[in-house]
């Protein structure tokens, strides 16, 4: 049996490159020996080693930590890392706990949104809804993914584009007023109750409609959404993207809810 081996053979049995046992070695977690050729020569003791920092690594336990531990080992400390480890594992957990019910939120909205009936005006009454916006003078229609990465940025610990939040645009009264349909006063998210938010869209009566495929149909879509709701407007024209770029390549499975609030 072998007393030592060199870096090649060692990082072939760990399935490693030898500069991360070098980069080990300088961070004080291993501790090879010198041939007479100078080459790094580890021993047993040095294999050991390896199978509990590639353990620990796998946890992302960070390397000071790891050293401190190489450098105390006993089995009192080893209980006392295993009690940092399962609190670990419990907080990774819940974090993928939670990735899964967004995940399956996800799927839920898409499947709900793809068989949404196109183009038929319907009311619906909605509660109080808070949410997070950006607003800007004027917004074309091709900022608004930009701008709703910005907004996504500024509340990134509970905002994400790609989940199952519901985020959209608000048509610009003025220019409406104006007959052009293509600019905005804001994009926004909606957030869910007890998270921070910056105001709410008002409760009420609201006229809506989905439609399918890209966005500059949007005068069109409007149009039919006003003569078909019969009252007076109450708040300007909002965009909710359903179903979105995020979601599918092709632009025919777009799907869009306008909404209006009306008296």
């Amino acid at each position: 049996m072998k007393q030592f081996y060199q870096i090649h053979e060692l990082a072939k049995l760990f399935d490693l490159c030898p500069d991360t046992l070098r980069y080990y070695e300088e961070k004080g977690l291993l501790h090879p020996v010198r041939g007479e050729n100078r080459y790094r020569m580890y021993g047993i003791q040095d294999v050991c080693t390896l199978n509990i920092i590639r353990a620990l690594r796998e946890l992302k336990i960070p390397t000071r930590a790891i050293r401190t531990y190489l450098e105390r080992r006993s089995v009192g400390e080893t209980l006392s890392l295993l009690d940092r480890e399962e609190a670990l594992l419990r907080r990774r957990m819940a974090e993928l706990e939670a990735a899964l019910e967004e995940a399956r939120a996800r799927r839920a909205r898409l499947e709900q949104y793809r068989a949404a009936e196109d183009g038929r005006v319907f009311f619906r009454r909605e509660a109080e809804r808070p949410y997070v916006f950006l607003e800007e003078d004027i917004i074309l229609e091709k900022e608004i993914d930009f701008l709703l990465k910005k907004l996504e940025h500024r509340h990134q610990d509970y905002l994400k584009i790609i989940g199952s939040q519901c985020m959209g645009a608000a048509v610009d009264e003025e220019w409406l007023s104006r007959g052009v349909y293509n600019h905005f006063s804001r994009v926004f998210f909606l957030t869910e109750p007890g998270l921070p938010h910056d105001d709410a869209l008002p409760a009420g009566e609201y006229a809506c409609l989905y439609y399918r495929g890209a966005y500059d149909r949007l005068e069109e879509h409007c149009g039919v959404l006003l003569a078909a709701a019969g009252r007076r407007p109450a708040g300007p024209p909002l965009e909710l993207y359903r179903v979105d770029a995020h979601d599918t390549n092709r632009e025919e499975e777009y799907v869009t809810e306008l909404q209006m609030r009306v008296e």
